[in-house]
């Protein structure tokens, strides 16, 4: 289970990133997404195993970006709902689907 002070780290990431204020890069594994902060760094992930099964995880890294914790779910258990929100976050974020749905409507409008 993660820790309450993680899951408060999650949420804060979330709304960070809901509103602007952080940039999600990717990194060299297919589904996997990185934020830096001045003090470390935070990646998510999202693979499917040989037998099917969907897992996600986030990873925690310091100043030196040695991986100092990390946590990851399989579908179905009670942490994968908030690590595969801030995986989602971090994905829509990096691919800016927002700002590409808002510009494809005011192209559609456009006569």
């Amino acid at each position: 289970m993660i820790p309450e002070k993680i899951t408060n780290l999650i949420k804060a990431i979330i709304e960070k990133t809901n509103s602007k204020k952080a940039t999600w890069g990717k990194t060299a594994r297919e589904n996997e997404f990185k934020l830096h902060f001045q003090n470390g760094a935070i990646t998510t992930d999202w693979w499917t195993n040989d037998r099917g099964v969907e897992f996600v995880d986030i990873a925690i890294y310091n100043s030196y970006g040695d991986r100092i914790d990390s946590y990851e779910a399989e579908k179905g258990e009670d942490d994968y709902s908030i690590l595969i929100e801030i995986h989602n976050v971090a994905k829509r974020d990096f691919f800016k689907v927002e700002e590409t749905i808002e510009n494809l409507f005011k192209e559609a409008k456009n006569d």
